[in-house]
């Protein structure tokens, strides 16, 4: 596929929504993603419709124009296989908090360490240095910590989520429009 990024190599350790969506939006513009997932998969594989198994409606949209790949990180040779494959990345992208991916061998520090010129991103709920940094930030724990719950409260008289992963959605248009710009900064 062509685009402005053509020629953009995405490494992609998303799952669920955000991350997805991000990825989903730099393969449209014609980046090269290659989605690692781990052998359980991206839970979002069982969520909702499917005309096959593992390959729930909401999956394939936020997943198109990707190829896959399956590496266990927590073994040597998954962690060796994704570091060959960030060697020729452009942008690594992924949707794990901040102590695990220490933990996991995919800081900054490390994954930079492989390739320098990386534009290394991912989105977290919370910010790192805050106390909640390890906390999860599912799409509706977003909606009731930002107000939006109670904005619906007021108007319908009754709190309710928006019906759809609203949050996630919006985060993810931010952070590929963010991985954009940083590819912009990167190549001046």
């Amino acid at each position: 596929m062509s685009g402005p990024l053509d020629g953009v190599r995405v490494v992609d350790i998303t799952i669920n929504v955000l991350g997805p969506v991000a990825t989903q939006i730099l393969g449209d513009m014609g980046a090269d993603v290659i989605k690692v997932e781990t052998p359980q998969g991206d839970p979002m594989r069982q969520l909702g419709p499917s005309n096959a198994d593992g390959m729930a409606a909401m999956f394939m949209g936020l997943n198109r124009n990707k190829r896959s790949v399956t590496l266990d990180l927590k073994k040597p040779a998954g962690l060796e296989a994704l570091m060959r494959l960030i060697e020729t990345a452009d942008v690594f992208v992924h949707s794990v908090r901040p102590n695990t991916a220490a933990k996991l061998g995919i800081s900054y520090e490390a994954v930079s360490a492989r390739n320098p010129r990386i534009v290394y991103a991912f989105a977290p709920g919370y910010r790192p240095d805050s106390s909640n940094s390890e906390r999860p930030a599912f799409d509706d724990v977003i909606q009731g910590e930002s107000g939006i719950v109670s904005m619906i409260d007021r108007a319908n008289g009754a709190p309710r989520y928006v019906p759809m992963a609203i949050a996630d959605k919006f985060c993810g248009h931010t952070l590929a429009s963010s991985i954009g710009m940083a590819l912009f900064r990167r190549e001046r």
